[in-house]
């Protein structure tokens, strides 16, 4: 095995750093970034890179593997019992619950860890692709330019919580360009998921993409949609798996962020995916000239806007769903019903990853939100989708789940 010192210029990538290799089976060990799918968009990184970014999803997996189900275990046999001995009587609630995990060993350590392998896995991209951006910049601009797959508006206005808030800790977040036509954002996304995820949506990191899809030709299997929207399509990557689910549609695939936008545009192209066009916009209002669409989606969006943009999201995404047609929105489960240890550890997100609407989107009820955007109440409907775990048989999708992390999702949709 030979690996070079420097970056391979991603317009002549060759050997290893480029292969794809087989996936293991998830509940053994973390997916290795050789496994990821490999593209001419994908920027390299050096074998040092490679390994500490293996380094992190091995760390990731270890932590929701193995110090989480020691941590739920010594929560409920010991933490409850401290608790009702004081107040006689179990946590009732996620702070409560909370208080009790902080006040053992394992749950500071947990979250210290799970926030610095973020932290680390930011640092580690953000130097290691910035390093290469202007030569990543032009090949993603060569590729979307050949498609013809872009659409980019310098003149819009970007929404607060693009501009205030940095999503996961990425620094510069979603929108902050350091060279011309940077696409670093996008290629540190697709590269960032992989290990924090340690690979469990699939080689090309769009498992909610795949299960939405699934989802939808299982649920309506006679439609046969002609136009599709995404609504913050981010990097591509469940968009790409929309579009190859349906590929006599349409995809027009929607977002504010330039840099996301390249990358996602270059990425579609260099796959030989051809029936997406991607065009930067504000999805809280469309061009007024967009039309409509017969699904008008978003994937694993709603917990990066706020309260006013989730509303605004829901009724432009019912104005531009035509007669007849579906608006989906996939999102993490929220915490009703669930169990206050669960609770705890699924808005750690919104209590240290920069995901400032992360808590207050999975209290709503959605329903409800539904109708206020202008659905009747008989035409919403709820349901579940997950990601069968690449290369796993889908009875054994692992040990346990990640909350927050795992493919295993909502939907809350109505049909116009």
């Amino acid at each position: 095995m030979t690996t070079s010192a420097s970056p391979v210029p991603i317009r002549a990538a060759t050997g290893h750093n480029n292969l794809a290799l087989p996936q293991v089976d998830v509940g053994t060990l973390p997916q290795p970034w050789d496994t990821i799918g490999r593209h001419a968009a994908l920027p390299t990184l050096k074998h040092d890179d490679r390994a500490r970014l293996d380094g992190i999803a091995h760390l990731n997996h270890f932590l929701s593997q193995v110090v989480v189900p020691r941590m739920q275990k010594d929560f409920e046999q010991n933490g409850v019992a401290r608790f009702k001995e004081q107040y006689g009587r179990t946590p009732q609630s996620r702070d409560e619950a909370r208080g009790v995990l902080e006040d053992g060993l394992l749950y500071p350590a947990w979250s210290r860890l799970r926030r610095g392998s973020m932290e680390q896995r930011q640092k580690l991209l953000t130097d290691a692709l910035v390093s290469q951006s202007a030569d990543h910049a032009e090949v993603c601009a060569s590729l979307s330019a050949s498609a013809g797959n872009l659409e980019l508006n310098p003149d819009l206005d970007m929404p607060d919580y693009l501009k205030e808030v940095h999503a996961h800790l990425m620094p510069g977040g979603y929108i902050t360009e350091r060279v011309a036509n940077d696409a670093t954002a996008g290629a540190s996304y697709e590269a960032g998921v992989y290990s924090t995820v340690p690979g469990r949506s699939g080689p090309n990191s769009d498992g909610a993409g795949r299960a939405l899809s699934a989802w939808l030709k299982e649920q309506y299997p006679d439609a046969n949609p002609t136009r599709i929207f995404d609504l913050g399509c981010g990097a591509g990557l469940n968009t790409v798996a929309v579009a190859q689910a349906f590929p006599d549609a349409e995809v027009v695939a929607f977002d504010a962020g330039a840099p996301m936008l390249r990358y996602a545009a270059a990425r579609a192209a260099a796959m030989g995916v051809t029936n997406i066009k991607f065009i930067q916009a504000d999805i809280e209002k469309l061009p007024e000239d967009i039309g409509t669409a017969d699904v008008v989606y978003t994937c694993i969006v709603l917990h990066e806007t706020s309260l006013d943009g989730l509303r605004a999201i829901f009724r432009t995404a019912r104005e531009h769903t035509a007669p007849g047609g579906l608006t989906l929105h996939a999102e993490q489960p929220g915490y009703d019903g669930k169990p206050v240890f669960e609770q705890v550890l699924r808005d750690w997100d919104g209590r240290y990853n920069n995901e400032s609407f992360w808590s207050e989107l999975h209290q709503l009820d959605l329903h409800k939100e539904m109708t206020d955007a202008g659905f009747a109440a008989e035409d919403v409907f709820t349901g579940a989708i997950s990601a069968v775990p690449w290369a796993t048989d889908s009875s054994t999708p692992g040990k346990f789940e990640d909350y927050g992390r795992t493919g295993n999702w909502i939907v809350i949709g109505g049909v116009k």
